[in-house]
């Protein structure tokens, strides 16, 4: 399913012209892309996938968990491609559940979610060690092969945002 995923996410950055280099699998820890602009590097980029929530019942780790770990995987892998941060980190969370959102992902980022009336209410804390966050820049939500929401993270260079804003369109 994850294939799917990176096919989904390499079509939406070309679409916005910008050229997408799959990262060979190796022994040292990759990330899936290298994303070019006409002036070079843009930024590296991982996906991961979201099992429907059918797949995932005989797991004991609920979608917030699930999300934590794909996070702290993907530090990981940003740590080993990009260790001085000289562009920014891209993460594409591909969903493939219909019964889940881009709130998913900022419930399960915040610790809070947002109830049908409004309010913000306190859930668990996020999964994985909150330096994780910070060397994300921007978290992209897919649903159904389309981009269905992002997030930026509090952390994340104003000049990337700024780059990032016009590479993407958001």
């Amino acid at each position: 399913m994850a294939k799917s995923g990176e096919k989904s996410v390499k079509n939406y950055l070309e679409r916005k012209g910008l050229q997408v280099e799959k990262i060979p699998e190796s022994d040292a820890k990759t990330v899936d892309f290298a994303v070019y602009s006409e002036k070079g590097l843009a930024f590296y980029l991982e996906e991961k996938t979201l099992e429907p929530a059918s797949l995932e019942w005989k797991k004991t780790d609920p979608v917030y968990n699930s999300i934590s770990r794909h996070v702290h995987e993907a530090v990981k892998q940003f740590k080993s491609v990009n260790p001085g941060r000289t562009v920014p980190n891209v993460l594409a969370v591909t969903n493939l559940d219909p019964g889940r959102d881009v709130n998913v992902l900022f419930a399960a980022l915040t610790g809070q979610a947002l109830t049908r009336s409004g309010k913000m209410i306190k859930l668990n804390k996020f999964g994985g060690d909150e330096k994780d966050r910070s060397l994300i820049d921007l978290y992209l939500w897919f649903d159904g092969g389309q981009l269905a929401g992002y997030i930026w993270e509090d952390n994340a260079e104003p000049c990337y945002e700024g780059e990032l804003t016009k590479l993407l369109g958001l």
